[in-house]
């Protein structure tokens, strides 16, 4: 089975926000960040559950991407994988989940 991927609006407000400022550094920063995102979403396409369960709140997965984490939530009786968050490593992680 396929799943859907759908971006909640904080997630693409979260991968805006990190694009405009990698794009402060090296102009080819942003476009691989994006890219890299991308891939390792597209691969919870065919296999969403590949990646672990986050320990401090198992309702959400986690991919690590470089220095940034991609949470996200598989709905299993609709097929459809849900984006939350993308945080940079950094942050106050639980903080940020709470919010959602």
């Amino acid at each position: 089975m396929k799943y859907t991927v759908i971006y909640i609006e904080a997630a693409m407000k979260d991968i805006a926000e990190i694009t405009e400022y990698l794009s402060r550094f090296y102009p080819d920063t942003p476009l691989r960040f994006q890219r890299a995102v991308k891939k390792a979403i597209e691969n919870l396409i065919d296999n969403p559950f590949m990646y672990a369960e986050y320990p401090e709140n198992p309702k959400y997965r986690r991919i690590v991407v470089n220095d940034y984490l991609i949470f996200y939530k598989v709905i299993e009786a609709s097929g459809v994988v849900e984006v939350h968050r993308v945080l940079y490593g950094m942050r106050d992680i639980a903080a940020h989940l709470s919010k959602h």
